[in-house]
């Protein structure tokens, strides 16, 4: 199976880019290019409950809010992600 996170952010939150290291730091995904924010894979109910604890947990206190979408490999059509790639450091987001 494929789930997709979404992310919501927050104005009186973590900004993006912090939310996205934190992520990355404590879960180990990548942010993806297109219609989601991020993609893993899992075969087992355990799998998919550990990876979404530590989504859960990496969100904890960012303001962010996610959106959980599981899609079965069968239905065909899924294309493998493309990274998100990072902003420079110095590079400001407007």
């Amino acid at each position: 199976m494929h789930t997709y996170i979404d992310l919501y952010f927050a104005p009186d939150g973590l900004v993006p880019r912090e939310v996205r290291d934190r992520v990355k730091a404590r879960t180990g995904l990548s942010f993806i290019r297109g219609k989601h924010d991020l993609v893993f894979e899992w075969s087992t109910e355990e799998q998919f409950r550990e990876i979404l604890d530590k989504i859960h947990d990496a969100l904890r206190g960012t303001g962010a809010f996610y959106r959980v979408e599981s899609v079965p490999d069968e239905m065909g059509g899924f294309v493998e992600p493309v990274p998100w790639p990072a902003l420079p450091r110095t590079e400001k987001l407007r």
